[in-house]
């Protein structure tokens, strides 16, 4: 009976109450973002606060480097502990050690190229046979036909209007 509840802005609509919902959402996930984007610059000031008493207490002025991009990611894409000690000692060369990086990089680029190349799997595949029209429709006839075939008066109705004579009715006749 409210003639309010007909009107796009009404507070108790479900669609504007699902809009406020939805901006709150919003607005709590920005918050928790800027919460986190504040407490990494207070780590990160804090850690340069201490290495700044560190310079004091031992009077060594430490020298802003760019040591930061040549630092390798955590992943570790290089070439392993092992391998660099096994440099170090002459036991391997270091054209090796990057010739064999390299053929890993072009196998895994390989791998998925091909993969994208090949990107329907198991599932997708089963899904789209499963929604095909032209296989429904043939899976429709083979199921009459195997139907037909189950049905032996039909069958033997069919095949003499047809016009074939069975096995046994040519024996009949030698």
């Amino acid at each position: 009976g409210d003639l309010n509840m007909k009107k796009s802005w009404h507070p108790l609509l479900m669609k504007n109450q699902e809009r406020v919902w939805l901006k709150e959402k919003e607005a709590l996930a920005e918050k928790k973002k800027l919460d986190q984007l504040r407490k990494e610059l207070e780590e990160e000031r804090q850690l340069q606060e201490l290495q700044r008493m560190q310079e004091e207490q031992t009077g060594k002025k430490r020298q802003e480097k760019m040591d930061w991009m040549y630092a390798t990611p955590a992943a570790g894409g290089g070439p392993s502990a092992n391998d660099l000690e096994e440099y170090l000692l002459g036991k391997k060369r270091v054209d090796k050690i990057l010739i064999g990086d390299e053929n890993e990089k072009v196998g895994a680029a390989h791998k998925n190229f091909i993969a994208v190349q090949n990107a329907n799997s198991a599932r997708d595949t089963a899904a789209k046979i499963r929604e095909d029209p032209l296989f429904a429709i043939k899976q429709q006839e083979q199921a009459a036909l195997k139907q037909l075939m189950e049905n032996p008066l039909r069958l033997k109705a069919m095949k003499e209007k047809a016009g074939i004579k069975d096995k046994d009715e040519k024996r009949e006749k030698k």
